[in-house]
């Protein structure tokens, strides 16, 4: 890849983990986190030629994803079909590409796996999941367990071709900042990982609490693989996932399932 789309990339996926990180805060002080989340952006953006990043600025202020992923010679921003010459300049890597209709920056990725498409069966959130994702008792002594047991089971069923980088994926966000709601419904996630579309994968799970840590244990986890080309939705996703779930009596529902099954029955429910 191209290494000023590389750090444009990491760029953007520390600028979505800092907004993520002041709407999973609910009132808790992150400003040390916040802080050092935002010194790294500025030494990114810092080592960009200034053309670069002053039109990366410029296409953020239109778009949320100022980066498109180039998919069967399309622009996965805005759709469009893109000339066959622009086409291999981009999976040349050897420069600076931009969509000729929305300017969003463009790069080759392979992120998408063929596959299951959960998506073509279901409606609403439930779209980005399946039975198969459902774990009813996950087994997990911590959060960092919790997380490596969902890449683990992701991978089994067929969703995430590598489970072991979806972990690694999982841990490495994780500890940029805590993804765990104060109520105990926690997100983590990994950004560019090869999978069948945005998957997510839903866990109950019963961590005792740690005294040492001021950040509560999850008894709801959703695990998220999240391609490139969905990046824009995901906040969004976890936006309606944290509303619903922030209602105490959905959330008592839900841990209340002893199966799969029961738990796909509600899960199927949110959002509609």
């Amino acid at each position: 890849m191209n290494k000023f789309i590389n750090q444009l990339l990491q760029m953007h996926d520390l600028e979505v983990t800092l907004k993520e990180s002041h709407f999973i805060s609910k009132g808790r002080d992150l400003r040390s986190a916040w802080s050092e989340l935002e010194e790294d952006i500025r030494e990114l953006k810092s080592s960009l030629p200034f053309e670069i990043s002053s039109v990366y600025d410029r296409i953020s202020k239109r778009y949320p994803m100022p980066i498109s992923p180039m998919s069967d010679g399309t622009c996965t921003g805005c759709f469009i079909n893109l000339p066959v010459g622009l086409v291999n300049r981009v999976k040349s890597d050897n420069e600076i590409v931009s969509c000729p209709s929305c300017q969003r920056f463009l790069y080759y990725d392979d992120s998408r796996m063929e596959g299951q498409q959960t998506e073509l069966h279901y409606k609403g959130i439930a779209r980005f999941s399946s039975p198969e994702l459902m774990i009813p008792a996950l087994k997990a002594t911590s959060m960092d367990n919790a997380m490596k047991q969902i890449a683990m089971h992701t991978a089994e069923k067929g969703f995430v071709e590598d489970g072991q980088l979806f972990s690694q994926l999982l841990l490495e966000r994780e500890a940029l900042s805590s993804t765990v709601f104060e109520n105990g419904v926690a997100f983590p996630h990994a950004r560019g990982i090869r999978a069948c579309g945005l998957t997510l994968t839903v866990a109950i799970c019963a961590i005792k609490p740690d005294k040492k840590n001021a950040v509560p244990p999850p008894r709801l986890l959703f695990g998220s693989a999240v391609p490139r080309q969905t990046s824009m939705f995901y906040l969004e996703l976890v936006s309606k996932l944290a509303q619903y779930f922030g209602k105490e009596e959905n959330l008592k529902k839900f841990l209340a399932c002893k199966s799969a099954e029961q738990m796909w029955k509600l899960f199927v429910l949110v959002g509609k």
